[in-house]
């Protein structure tokens, strides 16, 4: 019998392979998590952003609002990108 067609399962200290899959599934839930709250953050920030800005209409009048819009605007490419 040819040792080229045996398969071995090989130990890693830890145990058998199985507990490195697992460590993925934790770097995958990791990433998600951090995902998760990078877009909560941002949900926040265009929130205030829209409050902000109909704060503004209501204290400065229209006119004074739209060039506050315009810097704003500035801000919120910033957050977008």
């Amino acid at each position: 019998m040819s040792r080229h067609n045996v398969r071995v399962k090989a130990r890693t200290p830890h145990g058998f392979i199985k507990t490195a899959f697992k460590s993925k599934v934790d770097d995958q839930h990791e990433k998600l998590h951090m995902f998760t709250k990078v877009v909560m953050e941002k949900q926040v920030l265009r929130e205030r952003y829209i409050k902000l800005m109909n704060d503004a209409e209501r204290a400065v009048g229209r006119k004074e609002a739209i060039y506050l819009l315009r810097d704003a605007e500035i801000i919120w490419q910033k957050i977008n990108s």
